[in-house]
């Protein structure tokens, strides 16, 4: 197996755990009465903080790392996977995790957002990397 499908599962694996965080968050306040069902039909009208948050953030977790998946998936498919990508890759693993933790629990908008762009910089040397391999340059 490649060593890229490791931080792939990684991310995967966390993005999973956020969901259950996401679906704990919702039943709590149904059942406290903090919430009604009618707000998950179109997502509007009142709900407490915590379940704003836990969507918010699971679907942020939607949103860039599919990119990641795919930059991943097409360096292995190209045969330019190496240690660079590997280390990004844990990296961007990281660096996402980190911006969970802040965003999930005390939510300072500074070093999350410092999390979030150290994740996209990342990101962008991925992509980079594998333009510039693909076009002969590395």
């Amino acid at each position: 197996m490649n060593n890229l499908v490791w931080p792939m599962l990684a991310m995967f694996m966390w993005t999973f755990l956020v969901s259950l965080r996401n679906l704990q968050v919702r039943v709590a306040a149904l059942r406290a009465g903090q919430v009604h069902e009618s707000y998950f039909e179109l997502f509007s009208g009142h709900a407490p903080e915590s379940v704003i948050k836990t969507g918010n953030h699971l679907r942020n977790l939607t949103e860039f790392p599919p990119l990641f998946y795919v930059v991943l998936v097409l360096a292995m498919t190209t045969g330019n996977s190496d240690g660079w990508y590997l280390g990004l890759a844990w990296l961007y693993v990281g660096f996402r995790i980190l911006h969970s933790v802040v965003h999930l629990s005390f939510n300072k908008v500074k070093p999350r957002f410092s999390m979030f762009a150290m994740s996209q910089l990342i990101l962008l040397a991925l992509w980079t990397r594998l333009a510039l391999q693909s076009a002969g340059g590395i």
